[in-house]
């Protein structure tokens, strides 16, 4: 028997000219005809559009935390009646800390952080005077609960704040 084969044939060429990509792998640039210039050059992210509605998104999501913050501060777990387990104030310290901490370690700056901590911070603010009709949301009570949530946000945004930043290994 004899060992022949036959030859392969050629891989396909693209059908449509040198314009059209060629797989995932090529990159999109000034010179494709498809992208404008502008789009081409200009990093993900970087246009003022984006910028700003990140800016009010971090400023919200910090009035959203400051606000279920201080309605579930008060929520406590009684343990066969020997003591209360104060819930509500440690889920929301912790979220507080998680959404301030996670924003400085995704972002390289502090601008996000400190937006959403000013806006954490001050409707914590707001929402710690009374009511026209004289309600109070954040109670003086005998434990210090509201007393500890009108302060944590505070304490904890400026911790997080001026932390360094750390390097990468």
């Amino acid at each position: 028997m004899s060992d022949t084969h036959a030859p392969e044939a050629p891989a396909p060429t693209p059908t449509g000219g040198p314009d059209q990509a060629t797989g995932p792998d090529q990159a999109t640039g000034p010179d494709q005809p498809g992208v404008p210039d502008q789009l081409a050059e200009q990093p993900v992210g970087e246009s003022l559009v984006v910028r700003v509605a990140s800016w009010i998104i971090g400023l919200l999501l910090g009035v959203v935390f400051g606000m279920l913050g201080t309605v579930v501060h008060q929520s406590t777990v009684s343990f066969f009646g020997l003591f209360d387990l104060p819930i509500g104030l440690i889920l929301a310290i912790a979220s507080v800390v998680f959404l301030l901490v996670g924003l400085r370690l995704i972002l390289p700056t502090r601008l996000l952080a400190f937006l959403a901590a000013l806006g954490l911070v001050g409707i914590v603010a707001v929402l710690t005077l009374p009511s026209p009709g004289g309600s109070i949301l954040v109670p003086a009570d005998e434990h210090g609960y509201g007393y500890t949530w009108t302060f944590a946000p505070t304490v904890v945004a400026i911790i997080v704040l001026a932390w360094p930043k750390l390097r990468r290994r």
